[in-house]
């Protein structure tokens, strides 16, 4: 989800080098993916590597755009879930939703799951297809 930064988070953030930054010039990108299973299934999970959201956006035209974020993963083998979050503000003055939609064309989340003896389910997912753009004013 791409949604207006908060008042809050827009505090945090160091606009030295901008030209009158204003709140509404940084986005938020918020990313969770959970898959549960049952304990007998196999399951493999890759996930975006932590530097590719920010390659990512830097990339739209070559301007550091990410600002700062965290991500969070559990993937163990001796679990029946994992989980992947990840979150971060960036800079978004002068940017549409097609381009940055476009910068998540190389973020890939690749699922296999061992559901049965010989039946297996393989996905994968580009970030570019399944962002949501939430045009709502936060406080």
């Amino acid at each position: 989800m791409v949604s207006q930064s908060s008042k809050e988070e827009f505090d945090n953030v160091g606009t030295t080098g901008l030209n009158n930054p204003k709140k509404d010039d940084f986005l938020k990108f918020t990313f969770n993916f959970e898959v549960e299973h049952a304990a007998n299934n196999t399951r493999k999970v890759e996930f975006p590597k932590r530097k590719s959201w920010k390659e990512a956006v830097n990339s739209i035209d070559d301007k550091d755009r990410f600002w700062f974020g965290d991500g969070y993963k559990e993937n163990s083998d001796g679990e029946n879930f994992a989980r992947y979050e990840s979150e971060f503000v960036f800079y978004s003055k002068g940017l549409n939703e097609e381009e940055i939609r476009k910068a998540f064309n190389s973020i890939t989340l690749e699922l296999y799951l061992d559901i049965e003896e010989g039946e297996t389910f393989e996905k994968e997912y580009k970030v570019s297809d399944i962002v949501k753009f939430n045009n709502n004013q936060s406080s």
